[in-house]
């Protein structure tokens, strides 16, 4: 019994210690980064409000990473800070520009907003029909519980949903269909996690619409829906594969199941038996929720033709599903992703303040004079450093950051005749950036708690030696497949 208390507490006190030494580190860091401050604000003005504005922002999103359950908050506290900086510190500030769009020089992309607002009624009035969980069902009869097919499917499943829905959204719907049949089989549901990560990082530059950062990037650089497909099917239609072949390969379909011996029949025949259309409860809905779906992606694809801009097209693809399925208005509010969109204004106005402080303009200078004013050579550095640090943060406030910078490249000399270029290596390096490390991307964050909660509980090395290196394959192809559009066949 002394041993055990004896171990116990020794553990606490490890604990403890470990804390202790984790909050002694941050003290020390705040401290140093105060006195820094104060130097530079003692020598140069105008370098020490670009510092401030920086160690802001790049502290924010650091807490953010370590504390997603409070990220709105985080970063309603860091504008609002940001903001009364501004007023004090930055000469002619005006607070109008809190409300402008980029183009009148303000910080709002009111563009991105109403896509994510579109985008979320539309998902909402049709999540309750049933037509997602149909699919899930209708994928698993398909594959009849085999492993292979099994495992490709749910891959390709996850990828087609999350150019849909968000990716986190995508990932809790196929997880729950993973963990029953992987329990229902006796299967390892770790390989079909980690591959649903994958699938969620190529479907994050499928569409112009499928991912926050696509989104953005597409406001930006004024792409329209057909120009972003153009790019992504061939490089989607080359690497899919290849990325199915290299899951195989380091998980092996014989060693997924945990007991080979069992043929788990009547697990099979239970698949077999499910009846898909028991989850819709209104096939009229149910069809009229497909319908809605079908027409807002086509008028995604013909936007650009009948000059309307998505963002208000996927608000009116959203009025359109909840007309037609008469979804529940109450209901409907409350199930909205509010949280997104003050996410987004919150960090529109982040970025807004550090541009004001011009800090992102010298950045894109000196991505410029390393590269010596090379095309080539600043697609390359974009790819990098937003790929590694999309790794260490999430790629949404890395792309933010990112956008002004390129931005500001765009409009060199040196840019003239492909102007998406260097738009495109920032989507495709934030979608594979993301899963160079277990908490690059919150479909990985969530898979790896998922994992937790049973029993589970996935180590860095596993992550890194199966997930990383078909990361940095799909970076490298990456950046020769958009290099050989741009400079070879001068597509963008």
């Amino acid at each position: 019994m002394f041993k055990e208390y004896k171990q116990k507490f020794k553990e606490i006190y490890l604990q403890k210690k470990d804390d202790f030494l984790k909050n002694s580190l941050i003290i020390i860091f705040i401290f140093i980064a105060l006195v820094f401050l104060i130097l530079v604000f003692s020598v140069d003005s105008k370098l020490g409000i670009m510092f401030l504005f920086g160690l802001i922002f790049v502290g924010t999103f650091i807490l953010v990473a370590k504390f997603h359950h409070l990220q709105i908050t985080i970063i309603f506290v860091a504008s609002s800070i940001s903001l009364l900086l501004s007023q004090l510190l930055i000469e002619n500030f005006n607070w109008s520009k809190i409300i402008l769009t980029t183009e009148e020089q303000g910080f709002m992309e009111w563009g991105v907003l109403a896509v994510v607002f579109g985008m979320s009624i539309l998902i909402a009035a049709t999540s309750h029909t049933g037509l997602f969980d149909w699919i899930i069902i209708r994928m698993l009869k398909i594959s009849k519980g085999n492993v292979f097919p099994l495992f490709v499917l749910t891959f390709i499943l996850t990828f087609a949903l999350s150019t849909v829905l968000a990716n986190v959204t995508a990932m809790i719907l196929v997880s729950s269909m993973i963990l029953t049949v992987c329990n229902g089989l006796d299967y390892d549901p770790t390989p079909f996690l980690l591959a649903s990560v994958l699938a969620t990082s190529l479907a994050g530059m499928a569409t112009l619409v499928s991912s926050l950062p696509a989104i953005m990037v597409g406001a930006a650089a004024g792409m329209s829906f057909i120009d972003f497909l153009i790019v992504s099917i061939p490089f989607l239609l080359s690497t899919i594969p290849f990325t199915i072949y290299y899951l195989k390969r380091v998980f092996p379909p014989e060693k997924i199941p945990f007991n080979s011996n069992n043929s788990s029949n009547i697990d099979i025949e239970m698949i077999l038996s499910l009846d898909e259309w028991g989850v819709v409860e209104d096939k009229g809905k149910f069809y009229l929720a497909a319908l809605s779906l079908c027409v807002t992606i086509l008028g995604f694809i013909l936007a650009d033709s009948i000059g309307i801009p998505i963002g208000v097209i996927a608000i009116l693809g959203g009025v359109l599903a909840v007309v037609l399925t008469r979804t529940d208005e109450k209901k409907l509010l409350r199930e909205l992703s509010w949280d997104t969109l003050l996410f987004f204004a919150g960090l529109f106005i982040l970025v807004g303040t550090l541009e004001s402080t011009h800090i992102l303009e010298d950045l894109a200078l000196i991505i410029s004079e390393i590269s010596g004013g090379d095309l080539f050579s600043s697609g390359m550095l974009i790819l990098v450093i937003s790929s590694f640090v999309s790794g260490i943060l999430d790629n949404i406030p890395v792309t933010a950051a990112l956008i002004p910078i390129v931005k500001e490249i765009s409009t060199l000399p040196s840019t003239a005749g492909h102007p998406l270029y260097l738009w495109f290596m920032l989507v495709f390096a934030g979608a594979f950036g993301g899963g160079l490390t277990p908490f690059g991307s919150a479909a990985s964050i969530l898979a790896l708690s998922i994992l937790t909660k049973e029993g589970r509980p996935l180590n860095f090395k596993y992550f890194m030696k199966r997930l990383v290196p078909i990361s940095l394959l799909l970076l490298l192809f990456s950046g020769i497949y958009l290099s050989a559009l741009a400079f070879i066949f001068n597509l963008i």
